[in-house]
């Protein structure tokens, strides 16, 4: 690939980012194989390694290439490798040019990506570059290149400057704060008068009894009352720090519009009103509405779809209907324009292009911005509505195609929030264009999401439902209200109710809020056995002196995405806290995103002593069912969870049987490839409860239960540290078992 410039003061060398541009046969990648270094250089958007036994300072991987001919740099001054490695790793980066080496070390890495800069004066050419990974003192991380660049330090900031010339007046755009307005919606889009009053009546009582306000200016944000200062090529993806630049992080424009939007129409202050509609306008000042870009290369065809295009619709249809009195006739009209243009017909060029996007989260997740822009352009443009219903159509096609016979979802909970919280908002925003019921417009498989509820719904105080794949523990209130909403006799109202008593007593979405107003009543809920035979995940729900003891299987849908490397695993609650935990997911900019997707965290039999870390196949290839059954009193499950290890097991079978909530047992009968690696397993267990490890035994304790292990015979058991996202740990119990075959039975009791 030759020198690419993204714009007038920097230029791309390697687009490591790019399956189709990544040249990664031309690099030389020397991995350090007594750390169990490997390279992964087929992942979608970058180039990944990973290592599992490095001593603190030890170079873990190097790689370097030779450029014949030499690479012209007599316009740029500093080479720039964008690159991610784990808390406290280092990277050096070195260049032999016509006029000598250069190198640089970074500082120890601090949780985000760097683009680590080396200045390399006046050489006029590049003949080779090298990358070496300096490992931290934890012995095992994994990392990603994602580009190497140049930059003229100098052009640079000229080029910088083009946004630095806005201010919060806005002339010609926007009217004055002192502007008369009525505190009322436009067009209704979203919410009537009438709707809005019973919001307000609600909220109003909630802040009188001393509930805080979730739409209460955020002060904690630095750039929260100059969006101005956020204006710029592209538009961050929230907070994600994977596509946009390092100079970027923690400017975003999404989402805080809509914060202060809310505020200004339920407190009827004028001053958060005019900001969200400031954040309007920034938005529309954006040149692309694409995260970075990477997204919008001159020499590559690589996007990261339009999930960024459809938050800015969906923040500018919701602000300007609330705050409309601000817009002047011109901002309107370049609104509506960036709507059509920008917005509508990337969305439109994805739906038509991947067809793949129907059978996941991904159709659904862009159809609210997309529902929301349909409804806003209609009010006045009548011919947008065929198009409009069109976009119903899709959204309807993807529920029919990815919510499971069962009532399942593939791709775990928080990929199911896109049903509720994105694809909601669209039918919820259709049904209001075409005046119909919501209920008439929904397909019946949604319905069957019932049993999803209850089977993934947590007794854990902290979540709302247990985090498998990549998942977090707490869902978005408007996708829990859409679906208590809908299914009122369900697990979903109960689940809604705990989430906003979580946060303070007031729901932070206006569909929450109308919800919320509803006061659906919570049911009792408690399903004491739940199987979903087309997920292949069973859930065992029973009591136990008056505590919830809830315990998950999980096995595999073929082929299903977002999953982790975790067939044969399973999570135990009791008594209001996650004893056996799966880690779920975290900031996709992080390392720990990809570590916990390891089978290495997840409730397992793993196998071990390797050179390199053993991995199950993921996605995996195979259906892995569970055979279960259980009631009020007992359960048990069993399924072939070597399956998903096809280069290491010859089989391994596990059975849980539990004849009480207070007695389990988990059997491992397994054997290991004679031709694999490794030579013995080990039994995880991973919790974040304080541990107590006797001569036979390990207790976990929580505040109101505890939990007895017996150390299987034959195994020898020891405790780790885990690191984990944002500075926390968890502990994981290993149960050692020497042999390359076997049968382990590991029992606990509860009390």
């Amino acid at each position: 690939m030759q020198i690419t410039p993204i714009h007038s003061a920097e230029a791309i060398v390697e687009a490591f980012w790019d399956p189709e541009l990544r040249q990664t046969d031309r690099w030389d990648w020397n991995a350090n194989e007594r750390a169990g270094t490997r390279v992964l250089a087929d992942w979608w958007c970058s180039v990944n390694f990973e290592w599992q036994s490095a001593q603190p300072n030890e170079t873990v991987l190097t790689v370097s290439r030779e450029y014949t001919p030499a690479l012209d740099v007599t316009r740029y001054d500093t080479l720039l490798l964008s690159v991610m490695v784990p808390l406290g790793c280092r990277v050096f980066l070195s260049a032999k040019t016509d006029s000598g080496e250069y190198s640089v070390t970074s500082e120890p890495f601090g949780g985000q990506k760097q683009e680590l800069p080396l200045w390399f004066g006046g050489a006029k050419t590049i003949q080779k570059i090298s990358v070496s990974i300096l490992a931290s003192e934890k012995p095992v991380g994994t990392g990603w290149f994602n580009w190497i660049g140049l930059q003229d330090s100098t052009r640079l900031q000229d080029h910088l400057a083009q946004f630095t010339g806005y201010d919060s007046t806005w002339d010609g755009a926007l009217l004055g704060e002192e502007t008369p307005i009525s505190f009322s919606p436009r067009y209704g889009i979203f919410f009537s008068a009438e709707e809005l009053e019973k919001m307000r009546k609600l909220y109003q009582d909630k802040r009188a009894a001393g509930c805080p306000s979730p739409f209460a200016p955020n002060t904690d944000y630095p750039h929260y009352f100059e969006p101005e200062a956020c204006i710029n090529d592209y538009v961050n993806f929230w907070d994600d720090t994977r596509y946009c630049r390092v100079r970027d992080f923690g400017k975003y424009l999404i989402r805080n519009g809509l914060r202060a939007a809310l505020y200004g129409i339920l407190e009827k202050d004028a001053a958060s009103l005019r900001l969200a509609a400031r954040y309007a306008m920034s938005i529309l000042s954006c040149t692309h509405w694409d995260d970075g870009f990477i997204c919008d290369f001159g020499q590559g065809g690589w996007e990261h779809r339009c999930f960024v295009q459809s938050l800015c619709l969906y923040d500018l249809v919701f602000i300007y209907d609330v705050a409309h009195e601000y817009f002047t006739p011109a901002a309107k009209s370049r609104l509506f324009r960036r709507l059509a243009c920008e917005g509508l017909a990337s969305i439109n060029y994805n739906t038509w292009r991947h067809e793949y996007i129907f059978h996941n989260n991904q159709l659904i997740w862009f159809s609210h911005g997309r529902m929301a822009a349909y409804a806003l352009l209609c009010k006045e443009w009548p011919r947008a509505a065929r198009y409009m219903d069109l976009a119903y159509e899709d959204v309807i096609e993807n529920i029919r195609n990815t919510v499971l016979p069962d009532g399942g979802y593939a791709e775990g909970p928080t990929y199911f929030t896109c049903v509720g919280q994105n694809g909601g908002q669209a039918l919820y925003l259709y049904a209001r264009a075409k005046q119909q019921p919501i209920e008439e417009l929904i397909p019946q498989n949604l319905r069957a999401t019932v049993r999803f509820a209850d089977a993934l719904l947590s007794t854990d105080i902290r979540q709302d439902m247990i985090p498998i794949c990549d998942a977090s523990p707490i869902l978005p209130q408007s996708h829990l209200a859409f679906m208590a909403y809908l299914l009122k006799d369900s697990a979903w109202p109960g689940l809604f109710h705990k989430a906003v008593q979580r946060s303070g007593g007031i729901a932070d979405d206006y569909f929450a809020l109308i919800v919320q107003s509803m006061d659906i009543p919570e049911k009792n809920r408690r399903k004491a056995f739940v199987e979903l035979n087309e997920q292949n995940i069973t859930a065992s729900h029973r009591i136990l002196n008056g505590k919830d003891v809830k315990m998950l299987v999980i096995g595999n849908r073929a082929n299903s995405g977002h999953n982790h490397e975790d067939k044969g695993s399973f999570i135990l609650e009791y008594a209001g806290q996650t004893f056996a935990m799966d880690p779920g997911t975290c900031d996709y900019s992080s390392p720990y995103s990809l570590m916990y997707q390891q089978c290495q965290r997840h409730n397992m039999l793993v196998p071990a002593g390797g050179s390199v870390r053993a991995a199950a196949q993921s996605p995996c290839e195979k259906t892995i069912t569970i055979r279960a059954q259980g009631d009020e009193e007992s359960f048990s499950a069993t399924l072939e969870a070597g399956k998903a290890f096809p280069l290491y097991y010859k089989h391994w079978t596990r059975t849980i049987h539990s004849p009480t909530p207070q007695c389990f047992t988990i059997t491992d009968d397994f054997a290991l490839y004679d031709s694999c690696d490794c030579d013995h397993v080990e039994f995880l267990w991973n919790t974040r409860l304080p541990v107590h490890i006797g001569a036979d035994r390990v207790i976990l304790c929580g505040d109101s239960g505890k939990i007895t292990i017996h150390i299987p015979e034959g195994t020898t058991c020891e405790q780790r540290t885990l690191e984990m996202f944002g500075g926390e740990t968890s502990t994981q119990i290993a149960f050692i078992y020497p042999q390359k075959s076997g049968c382990i039975q590991t029992s606990w009791e509860l009390s």
